[in-house]
């Protein structure tokens, strides 16, 4: 299901597990732009996605978190120095990319770097921590960055895709998320 939100689609996914007592709710934004894969395999838009999850009776135990889906990204530097074990290049590939700061702006404002972690069975999927580059008072919860995204219209996350050199800004509208998001049981701030 999609719902149209001026120009832009919110692609809405639901689901629930009755004898869990839990149900949940994704709403995806695809990026306005597209970069080309580095396999060839035409553009590919960004998404951001925001997921909901309701626990225990009636839904009252709610959780929100924030992905990115980026295609993959190129690996930074890491030191693998004092390590007890060897590490294989590959494993020191994913951890270049584990945790990472991706500058983002809203509406054009002041860029800030906020930390995304890689999802452990994702290659390309990172999902919103909040830390900041310095240490005070640079937590934005994902609570937080959502208030920002809803009294937004466009999110701009930049990043450097895997097999590339230089640096692509998503560029995600943001208008009727918060209107969407509030439509969900499962989703709430509180």
């Amino acid at each position: 299901m999609a719902a149209q939100c001026l120009g832009q689609q919110i692609k809405v996914g639901e689901g629930s597990d009755p004898d869990r007592e839990s149900a949940w709710v994704t709403l995806t934004v695809r990026a306005q732009n597209s970069f080309p894969l580095a396999n060839g395999k035409g553009p590919f838009a960004p998404t951001l996605t925001v997921r909901c999850d309701a626990k225990g009776k009636g839904g009252k135990d709610t959780s929100v978190g924030v992905f990115l889906d980026t295609g993959g990204l190129k690996p930074g530097n890491l030191s693998a120095m004092g390590a007890s074990s060897e590490v294989s290049p590959e494993a020191v590939t994913r951890l270049a990319r584990e945790s990472v700061l991706l500058q983002m702006s809203v509406d054009g404002g002041r860029p800030q770097k906020r930390r995304w972690q890689l999802l452990p069975k994702s290659d390309a999927i990172y999902q919103y921590w909040g830390e900041g580059e310095t240490a005070v008072g640079s937590i934005l919860s994902p609570g937080q960055f959502l208030e920002k995204m809803f009294g937004a219209r466009l999110l701009t996350i930049d990043f450097q895709p895997f097999g590339r050199t230089d640096i692509f800004a998503a560029q995600f509208d943001t208008a009727g998320l918060k209107s969407e998001f509030k439509k969900h049981k499962a989703c709430s701030l509180d």
